[in-house]
């Protein structure tokens, strides 16, 4: 196995909060002496309609029931990354993928290989939204709107404090100027969670807009 990650994807294309999610399960699978492949992340409409064709009116057998043009696959919306063990003996090798599942859902991500319809062992994702992209279409209709919500711009005067956690307890990392741009990774109660200049914190989601 060699002793290194291989990351082929554009992680600017993830949720950020997927993103942090992913580099807290690569540290993790490091010191446990797995190393991964990232072999998919964001999808186009086109390529993940050509997946869909596969098995259908494509030569090859079925990979995904979710189709492009209807928004299906959450990896269009950048929720969602597909696994392989950088190894070539250990590429999709049950039992070592088994203990990263265990990692991952251990970090708050979801595991294709717990679907019941078309299982799908490398896939891992946020699943704030589900197992399918349902809610995702309710909420937002299509993968460039929910897009806009990723990042927010800090409007207060005074700029905002970033927390380290969201008790206050611990102090703070730093002050975010007003009109810096944070990457948003969820909000919740008083705060939103954000990203800053690769710290993670917690700012009052009454500053950012």
């Amino acid at each position: 196995m060699k002793k290194e990650h291989d990351i082929r994807i554009d992680r600017s294309k993830l949720h950020p909060w997927l993103d942090q999610k992913l580099t807290v399960l690569l540290r993790k699978c490091a010191k446990k002496g797995i190393y991964l492949i990232i072999t998919e992340g964001f999808r186009s409409k086109e390529y993940q309609d050509s997946l869909y064709a596969q098995g259908r009116t494509k030569p090859g057998k079925i990979v995904t029931n979710a189709k492009g043009s209807t928004y299906s696959s959450q990896h269009m919306w950048g929720v969602a990354f597909d696994i392989a063990i950088n190894d070539s003996k250990l590429l999709y090798d049950a039992a070592t993928i088994r203990k990263v599942a265990v990692i991952a859902k251990g970090i708050g991500l979801g595991w294709g290989g717990d679907w019941k319809s078309i299982v799908d062992t490398p896939h891992f994702y946020l699943p704030k939204w589900g197992s399918t992209t349902s809610q995702l279409k309710a909420l937002y209709g299509t993968p460039e709107k929910f897009k806009r919500t990723w990042k927010k711009t800090v409007e207060r005067e005074k700029g905002a404090l970033l927390w380290k956690a969201s008790s206050k307890k611990t102090g703070s990392h730093c002050r975010i100027p007003k009109g810096a741009v944070v990457e948003v990774l969820y909000s919740k109660d008083w705060y939103t969670k954000v990203r800053y200049k690769n710290k993670v914190g917690y700012v009052n989601k009454k500053f950012v807009a």
